[in-house]
């Protein structure tokens, strides 16, 4: 199988659509309609969502990630197939996510200098069709070798405390082990912790 794997970018913009409306949840996840925007979503994001008349809600997810592409604030790694994209990692500095923020999830900053940056891995989907093909690990190995270049000092992913299934969209623990990350126990969950060495 043929995988390339890319950096987001505004061009991509419909083919992420695409992606996430005809086969990222084909299987019938409950994640579907997600659109991958759930970190940058917040309380304020919800309310205004709850007041939106019940058939203009379905799409309230979708053209936020729309907006968040152009506007250059959704950011992560895609997987290529046949030119059409099969998979998805989010993944960006950690402060530009609103749910990672040190005020909403202090414990995940323990041992964390002021100054570090940080790449915070927060979801990989995978087209069903295509799992169990490498492209998860495809697209980690991108994300690391992309903080290497990019000057970050640490890359940190959220896998599953527990039995991983495939809908845990934190990836496995095991993955990130195996690609020489550290796992930190941390009160209700675990963090992936790789040091970049400069």
């Amino acid at each position: 199988m043929d995988i390339t794997v890319r950096t987001l970018n505004r061009n991509m913009t419909e083919e992420y659509i695409d992606f996430f409306d005809k086969r990222a949840f084909s299987d019938g996840s409950a994640e579907r309609g997600c659109y991958c925007v759930w970190h940058h979503w917040t309380e304020q994001h919800e309310l205004k969502r709850s007041l939106m008349p019940e058939d203009e809600r379905q799409n309230c997810k979708r053209n936020y990630a729309k907006e968040l592409i152009q506007n250059g604030t959704l950011k992560g790694v895609v997987a290529f197939s046949n030119n059409q994209i099969v998979g998805f990692c989010n993944s960006d500095i950690k402060e530009n996510y609103f749910r990672m923020s040190r005020e909403n999830y202090p414990n995940s900053w323990q041992d964390i200098k002021e100054n570090d940056k940080i790449l915070s891995i927060v979801c990989f989907i995978v087209d069903p069709d295509m799992r169990r093909e490498g492209i998860a690990k495809a697209m980690l190995n991108y994300a690391c070798q992309y903080a290497e270049e990019n000057g970050y000092d640490y890359v940190e992913g959220y896998p599953v405390k527990g039995e991983f299934t495939i809908h845990d969209c934190g990836g496995s623990a095991s993955m990130y082990i195996n690609q020489g990350f550290e796992i930190i126990e941390i009160p209700n969950g675990i963090i992936a912790r790789k040091k970049i060495h400069k």
